[in-house]
């Protein structure tokens, strides 16, 4: 017996959703391979290796690829393929000024939003960090960092904010590792989240806002130091 066209269109759309489902997870792994630093700036994509790696075919990583590049991640050279993008000082300057201003927002809306559970668990994600820091252990630093950052946009309960938020950071993973290496640079940004809670659990909104603008521009100051 012959398929019927809505059998042959459900095929179709099955068949849709699993290559979408399979880029996604593409997408996500490459994502995570230059947050660990895994892949770095300007190193140039092998969609050979990462389909034998993530147990692909080619197809899905190369649409990740374009999604990446969308993203401000990937770039490509014509003829050459994609490369992990290099950011620009210029172009980290510009990014950190947009992401104080958001996360001074979210300060804000922390203060009028987040319930003391929420604090509770920022103020934990300092204290792993505090450890991690007296470890000298950049690589777990680092991952808490994130969280910590993470979490707090999460908590401003603002999805336009956060989805914003996350396209600026999303651009700077390559270069916020390097303002975080120097000597004694884990210690004083740590004291820096700990003010940030302080003043979240005060429920005070401009001393929040003050603390994470204060703290996104030092992360400048580390990074340009750094170079």
């Amino acid at each position: 017996m012959a398929k019927s066209q809505s059998a042959n269109s459900a095929v179709l759309e099955i068949s849709r959703r699993k290559s979408k489902t399979i880029t996604s997870i593409a997408v996500d792994a490459i994502e995570n391979m230059i947050i660990s630093g895994d892949l770095v700036a300007g190193e140039r994509i092998n969609e050979s290796l990462l389909a034998e790696q993530l147990g692909i075919s080619r197809g899905p990583i190369r649409e990740a690829c374009r999604s990446l590049e969308q993203a401000g991640l990937l770039t490509s050279q014509t003829n050459h393929g994609m490369y992990v993008r290099e950011v620009s000082l210029d172009e980290a300057r510009e990014f950190y000024e947009l992401r104080g201003a958001i996360a001074g927002l979210a300060g804000e809306l922390i203060v009028k939003r987040a319930d003391d559970s929420v604090l509770e668990a920022l103020s934990d994600l300092v204290d792993q960090m505090q450890i991690a820091a007296d470890k000298g252990s950049t690589a777990e630093y680092y991952k808490l960092n994130l969280r910590f950052h993470d979490s707090l946009v999460q908590a401003a309960q603002n999805q336009a904010l956060e989805d914003t938020y996350r396209k600026i950071v999303n651009q700077l993973h390559l270069l916020r590792r390097r303002g975080l290496v120097q000597e004694g640079s884990l210690q004083v940004s740590n004291q820096e989240h700990r003010k940030i809670v302080q003043a979240l659990v005060e429920r005070d909104p401009q001393k929040a806002s003050q603390a994470i603008r204060t703290h996104v521009a030092n992360g400048l100051t580390r990074l340009i130091a750094s170079l």
